[in-house]
């Protein structure tokens, strides 16, 4: 089932961003350009590198993984054939397992609430069916966490690429929700074809669709509470912008948010989604369009979504939210993976973020695939993780804004 979705629901150097307002229509957008000016840094981090040498960094995953209270961290790379998490605080390094080829992506959930989760990875991937096993495979621990942990196969779906948790019906069991990249018949550079999105509950590990009408590369896949609280609702980003696919009365329904990047094929839709907050309002946040350059913003406006473009990056693959400073407005956090090599940080300048200011965090020296939100080191403050790509580190960026 298909429908459209209706509207309601001491680091760097700064810049602001100084945005147009442009409304859009039934889930299209035309936008205008931001531009920057400097203006004085306000969040302040304290950089700590946990792991180097993790050649094509990939995504890093926060759990606690020995049941001492404190969270871990796990650092995903495409090119080693070993899966490593590292104690906190002082970073020991355990192998969870080896063997792997092209991992690809992780979610950690205790299935058996023994207070350790067990993980579910997605290795073997390719940007084509031709090229890509696509293995999920289920990792238990044996006793002991930081020893090697018992690998066992779920299944096959050739370019799966991004796996998460969800509790689609809130009663709190949650189900497995995986996305391949591309559809079978795919091929680069239009990638036309339809693609599935999966769901599996862990009593039977049987296969389901949640649905089979997203087109193109889909390549972000969130999961929040959206319109109810009790239950999770799946975002997906692909060429044809965002959808949010909800499990209501044992079927799922297919709702467009936004159209993404109206530009022609295959320079179309969004890349990765996530929401924040200012005060009680919902923004959207996206990489428009696929590994694209637009740092991209949506604010209802009039009933309807409001598009802007707040900044341009270098090949943007990850883009989170928090609310660092405490003053109830989510930053975004994002960056680029070519050559500039740079971690952003953008805050709303008013309550409507109509202004936005670009702090940077890390020029040179982060080009980041992923990033994860969690107070690493137990002070109320929400930290900054991420793990990247061409300079093949992990790094913690310890909030210490005042």
């Amino acid at each position: 089932m298909t429908q459209d979705f209706p509207v309601g629901a001491a680091l760097g150097v700064g810049f602001i961003v100084s945005i147009s307002s442009f409304v859009a229509a039934s889930g299209q957008a035309v936008s205008t350009q931001a531009s920057l000016e400097t203006a004085p840094s306000q969040h302040q981090f304290i950089t700590h590198t946990i792991a180097s040498g993790l050649t094509a960094g990939y995504q890093p995953v926060v759990v606690d993984l020995n049941r001492d209270g404190r969270p871990d961290v796990i650092g995903l790379s495409t090119r080693l054939d070993e899966l490593a998490w590292y104690e906190n605080p002082r970073w020991q390094k355990h192998v969870l397992t080896t063997g792997l080829n092209r991992t690809i992506n992780l979610a950690a959930h205790d299935i058996d609430k023994d207070g350790i989760p067990e993980l579910v990875v997605a290795h073997e991937f390719g940007t084509s069916h031709e090229r890509s096993l696509g293995v999920l495979s289920l990792l238990t621990h044996q006793g002991d966490p930081t020893r090697p942990w018992q690998r066992q196969e779920i299944d096959r779906t050739p370019t799966v690429h991004r796996v998460r948790w969800a509790d689609i019906d809130g009663t709190g069991n949650k189900a497995l929700i995986s996305a391949p990249l591309v559809g079978s018949l795919a091929s680069a550079p239009e990638y036309r074809d339809s693609v599935p999105i999966f769901w599996y509950r862990p009593d039977n590990w049987s296969r389901q669709v949640v649905t089979e009408l997203e087109e193109g590369v889909v390549h972000g896949l969130l999961v929040r509470p959206w319109q109810d609280p009790d239950r999770d609702t799946i975002l997906s980003a692909s060429f044809l912008g965002v959808h949010a696919h909800r499990f209501i009365d044992g079927q799922w329904v297919r709702s467009r948010i936004i159209s993404g990047d109206t530009a022609k094929w295959p320079l179309s839709g969004s890349s990765e989604v996530e929401l924040g907050r200012l005060g009680d309002q919902v923004f959207v946040t996206t990489i428009e369009p696929w590994h694209g350059d637009q740092v991209v913003v949506y604010r209802e406006e009039n009933g309807t979504w409001a598009r802007q473009i707040i900044d341009t990056i270098d090949s943007g693959h990850t883009i989170v939210t928090a609310d660092f400073d405490g003053d109830g407005r989510d930053e975004i956090v994002t960056g680029g993976r070519g050559d500039m090599r740079s971690l952003y940080l953008y805050a709303a300048t008013d309550p409507d973020g109509e202004t936005w200011t670009r702090q940077v965090l890390d020029d040179g020296d982060m080009s980041p695939s992923g990033c994860a939100i969690e107070d690493l080191n137990g002070d109320s403050r929400v930290d900054l993780i991420c793990i990247g790509g061409g300079t093949a580190n992990l790094k913690w960026y310890q909030n210490s804004s005042p």
